[in-house]
């Protein structure tokens, strides 16, 4: 029963989160796009306002509330709403 519950959390996520590649951030479930721009993208999520700094940034999948950046992170603020 354990792995089902598990497996329906995966299919239903609706949590934001935010992978760190070397090359490549992902975000899924936030609320919206604030800025996106080549060295800075701004994003709202449920409370806090997330800024994203660094180089070259280009979108290269766009989804509903998931999106894949390209680009180089030097560095990331969270600020609460």
């Amino acid at each position: 029963m354990q792995i089902f519950h598990q497996l329906k959390n995966y299919i239903e996520d609706h949590e934001f989160h935010m992978d760190i590649f070397a090359d490549k951030i992902h975000i899924a479930n936030y609320t919206k796009i604030l800025s996106l721009g080549t060295d800075k993208v701004i994003i709202m999520v449920p409370n806090k306002k997330i800024t994203l700094y660094g180089q070259s940034f280009s979108l290269n999948k766009l989804l509903d509330e998931e999106i894949l950046l390209e680009g180089i992170l030097t560095s990331l603020e969270i600020k609460n709403e």
